[in-house]
C-alpha cells in the first residue's frame, strides 16, 4: 500500500527557519517551528478538520494550508506574519461527506484546486479541477480522470520548467494504468492523457520529477510475489524502462534531483536503498544500502525550500524523514553526496570502504548515545505515565464524541435535506390544493347555475302541466256541451217527428 502523502510537510523559509506541518486527532492540523535544536510546542491551525491537508508556500513568503472541515467545506488558512487568516473556498454539495485528497496551485489571482469526489452519475471516484477567485467558483468543476480505489494517495502533481502542472495518477481500466496528463497554464486546458506503464496488479507506490524536455518516473510494481522498482524516463519520441531493484517486499520509493544527479531511493525491510544517475537517467549505479534502521523506517515527507541558484524559485520534492527522540532526521544532500563519493570510489579503492566502516562505527556510537538519552527520557516519562494514560483515555472519549458530532452533523444534514424535500412537497401540495379548491369553486358555481336552470325548467313544466290540464278541462267541457246540444237536437227532432206523425194520421 502506498504511503499516505503526507504525514507531515516541511517548509524551509528564506531565513532558514524550518516549519513542520502535521495532523493529529487532538490538535487537528498544526505546525511547529524548529528552534534551538528542538521543535516548539504544537500550534493548532484548524482543529475541526479531516486528516488530509496540503501546504504550499508562495514566492512572497505566504504559507497556505488547504484543509477540509468536518462539514465537508474546503478551507484556506493563510499565515501572514504570525497570524492565520481563514477563508472558505467553497461548500461541498453532495449527499454524503467524504474526506477529500486536496492539491492546489496558484496562477495570477486564481487558486486551482484538485480533489477527489464520487461521481453521482457513475458512483465511481473521480479527480476534478476547480478554479476559484476570491472564494468564488469560476465555472463548474471539470472531471480530469477516474481514480484507483486501491491507492490511499491516488495522484501527485509537479510543475515543469514552463510552470505547467503535470499530473501522475493510477486508474483501473481492466488493468492498472499509471497515467500522466499536463495542464497548460497559459491556455487553461488539460492535454492528452499518456499511459506510462500498465500492470495487472495495483502499484505499491509511484513518484516522479521533471527536467527540461525530460520526465523521470519511478514506481513499485508487484508480480508473482516479487516487488520491482522500475525507473522510466520520457522525452520527445523516446521512452526507456530500467528495473533498478527487486525483492519480496518494497514499501515505497522516491526520486530527487540534487546538483545534477538523479537519485532513486526506496525502503525495503529495515533499510534505505538507493542508486544514482549522473547522465539524466541513461544508466544508474548499482543499488546499495545507504542506511539501516533498528526501530521503524522513514516516511515520505513533502519538502519545500527556497533556492537562490534556481532563479530564486521554491523547490518542492519528496524526501525520507525518520523521527528519533522527537527530532526529524532528513536524508538529503550530505548523506547522498557522501554515498555518491563512496560508491564511485568503491570500484577500486578499499580505503573508501574502510572510511565507510569508520563512519558506520561513528554512527553506531551516535546511536548508542541516542539510546542512553532515550533511557533517560523514558525514566522521566515514567513519572507521567498515569497522567498520559488518563489523557489517552480522554482523547479516545474526545475522538468518540467528535465522531458522534460528525455523525450527528451528517444526520442533521440528511434530516435538513429531508425537511427541505418535505417543505417543497408541502408547498407543491398546497399549490395543488389551491388549484383544486378553485376548480371546485367553479364547479360549485356551475352546479348552482344548473340548479337554477332546473328550477326554472320545473316551473315551466308546472306551468305547461297546468295549461295542459286547463285545456283538457276546457275540451272536456266543450265535449259535454256538444253532446248535450246533440242530445237536445235529437230530442227536438224526435218530438217533431212524433207530432208530425200524429197530425198526419
Amino acid at each position: 500500500m502506498v504511503n499516505e502523502k503526507y504525514d507531515c510537510y516541511l517548509i524551509k523559509e528564506k531565513d532558514d527557519t524550518l516549519l513542520k506541518f502535521s495532523y493529529n486527532s487532538q490538535d487537528g492540523v498544526y505546525y511547529q517551528i524548529f528552534m534551538k535544536q528542538n521543535w516548539s510546542d504544537k500550534k493548532s491551525i484548524y482543529k475541526e478538520s479531516f486528516k488530509y491537508f496540503y501546504v504550499l508556500e508562495e514566492c512572497n513568503g505566504k504559507i497556505n494550508v488547504f484543509c477540509q472541515d468536518i462539514c465537508g467545506d474546503i478551507i484556506l488558512c493563510t499565515l501572514e506574519g504570525i497570524r492565520w487568516n481563514y477563508k472558505t473556498l467553497f461548500h461541498m454539495k453532495y449527499d454524503s461527506i467524504m474526506p477529500v485528497y486536496i492539491r492546489a496551485f496558484f496562477y495570477l489571482d486564481c487558486i486551482h484546486l484538485l480533489y477527489n469526489i464520487i461521481d453521482k452519475h457513475t458512483y465511481s471516484e473521480v479527480l476534478v479541477h476547480q478554479i476559484t477567485e476570491n472564494g468564488v467558483k469560476l465555472g463548474s468543476p471539470q472531471i480530469i480522470n477516474k481514480l484507483d480505489y486501491y491507492n490511499k494517495s491516488p495522484y501527485c502533481i509537479d510543475r515543469d520548467f514552463k510552470s505547467n502542472i503535470v499530473l501522475l495518477n493510477t486508474m483501473l481500466v481492466g488493468v492498472y494504468q499509471l497515467t500522466s496528463r499536463k495542464f497548460h497554464i497559459i491556455e487553461g486546458r488539460w492535454g492528452k492523457q499518456e499511459v506510462i506503464y500498465t500492470s495487472f496488479l495495483p502499484y505499491i507506490d509511484f513518484t516522479f520529477c521533471l527536467e527540461k524536455n525530460r520526465n523521470h518516473y519511478l514506481f513499485v510494481t508487484q508480480d508473482d510475489q516479487i516487488n520491482r522498482v522500475i525507473y522510466q524516463h520520457k522525452e520527445i519520441g523516446v521512452q526507456k524502462n530500467i528495473i533498478l531493484f527487486q525483492c519480496k517486499k518494497i514499501d515505497s520509493c522516491l526520486l530527487i534531483l540534487l546538483k545534477n544527479a538523479l537519485w532513486a531511493l526506496w525502503i525495503c525491510g529495515d533499510n534505505l536503498y538507493g542508486c544514482f544517475s549522473k547522465n539524466h537517467g541513461q544508466n544508474f549505479s548499482s543499488p546499495r544500502v545507504y542506511k539501516h534502521f533498528d526501530k521503524g523506517v522513514p516516511i515520505k515527507v513533502f519538502y519545500q525550500e527556497y533556492l537562490e541558484d534556481k532563479q530564486n524559485k521554491y523547490s518542492c520534492y519528496e524526501i525520507y524523514v525518520i523521527s528519533i527522540n522527537g527530532e526529524e532526521q532528513m536524508f538529503l544532500e550530505e548523506l547522498l553526496e557522501n554515498s555518491m563519493g563512496e560508491q564511485e570510489d568503491d570500484k577500486g579503492d578499499l580505503k573508501a570502504v574502510e572510511d565507510l566502516d569508520y563512519k558506520m562505527e561513528e554512527l553506531k556510537d551516535c546511536f548508542k548515545k541516542v539510546k542512553i538519552l532515550e533511557m533517560e527520557k523514558e525514566q522521566s516519562e515514567a513519572k507521567l505515565k498515569i497522567a498520559e494514560e488518563e489523557l489517552k483515555r480522554l482523547n479516545e472519549v474526545m475522538k468518540y464524541e467528535k465522531n458522534q458530532v460528525i455523525k450527528f452533523q451528517y444526520q442533521f444534514y440528511k434530516e435538513k435535506e429531508k425537511i427541505k424535500f418535505y417543505t417543497n412537497e408541502k408547498d407543491r401540495l398546497k399549490e395543488k390544493s389551491r388549484y383544486l379548491e378553485n376548480k371546485l369553486l367553479l364547479k360549485d358555481k356551475e352546479k348552482i347555475f344548473i340548479e337554477e336552470k332546473l328550477v326554472e325548467k320545473e316551473k315551466e313544466n308546472e306551468s305547461l302541466k297546468k295549461q295542459i290540464n286547463l285545456m283538457k278541462i276546457q275540451k272536456l267541457s266543450n265535449s259535454e256541451n256538444v253532446i248535450k246540444e246533440n242530445n237536445n237536437m235529437r230530442s227536438k227532432e224526435e218530438r217533431f217527428s212524433l207530432v208530425k206523425w200524429l197530425f198526419e194520421d
